[in-house]
């Protein structure tokens, strides 16, 4: 049976599978409905596995969330769909790999933008687009930006910890280091694109991508879990960052969002 919620102006709708609401504000602002509505976006993603993105959601600033189970609530209702709508393009973008002829214009665009050199072979392009699991992004968005509330995150969208040396890339100085910026963006969604490109494409990440295409050679699933052990070079913390991702997926049982589909209703 549906749960309907009257708050203000809002009407709400939860559903056992799914969720649907009719909202009279034009943006959803209110602590309280959103911490309703990012608990019925996280019971269809358990249940039903998938997501959409909701852009009648103002989420709010985390920081001024009072209890860290709310924080963690709003934080992973607003990054989850971000993120399957993200993997939803690299998926896109892999089933035109597949099928582009080698040598022509869409093949040799995909090779441009995944940082292969001309005339590289279909199997390293496929090994470069691919999802990064929901659960490994989730978890490090999360200790990078502790829950969404870092000062990179709130001021520059910056979720991921990226570092630049450009000094024409967009970027933010970090309190305690000098030489480089944290890279800012323009929205999370950019933010998570840029993370994920990061690890389909630079060299650092190498393993990372050797483990994923093997995995789905072996027709296994993909897991952050798996995917984890691979990172020692993210951070300079090294194993002991790998540690805290694995724990971080575990304690929240991120795993369960790993292939989550985006759907637009």
């Amino acid at each position: 049976m549906a749960r309907t919620f009257q708050i203000g102006f809002s009407i709400v709708v939860l559903g056992t599978l799914g969720f649907a609401w009719t909202l009279f504000n034009p943006k959803i602002t209110s602590v309280d409905e959103q911490i309703i509505i990012a608990a019925a976006v996280l019971d269809r993603a358990r249940t039903d596995h998938t997501v959409r993105v909701l852009a009648d959601v103002n989420w709010t600033i985390l920081p001024s969330v009072e209890t860290s189970k709310d924080r963690k609530t709003l934080f992973i209702a607003k990054m989850l769909p971000l993120i399957a709508e993200q993997n939803e393009r690299i998926l896109i973008q892999r089933a035109r790999a597949e099928t582009a002829a080698a040598g022509s214009a869409a093949y040799n665009g995909l090779i441009h933008d995944y940082g292969l050199k001309t005339g590289a072979s279909r199997k390293a392009l496929l090994a470069r687009i691919d999802r990064i699991p929901e659960s490994l992004t989730l978890a490090q968005a999360a200790i990078e930006s502790g829950w969404g509330t870092s000062r990179f995150s709130q001021l520059g969208h910056a979720y991921f910890g990226e570092r630049t040396y450009n000094k024409d890339v967009p970027g933010m100085a970090a309190l305690r280091a000098t030489g480089f910026k944290v890279k800012s963006f323009h929205s999370t969604s950019g933010s998570i694109r840029s993370f994920m490109r990061t690890l389909n494409t630079h060299r650092a990440y190498k393993a990372f991508r050797a483990r994923r295409a093997n995995l789905r050679a072996q027709g296994q699933k993909v897991t952050g879990a798996d995917l984890a052990i691979t990172l020692k070079s993210y951070s300079e913390i090294g194993t002991e960052y790998i540690d805290r991702i694995l724990l971080t997926i575990r304690a929240n049982n991120f795993g369960g969002f790993d292939g989550i589909e985006h759907v637009d209703h």
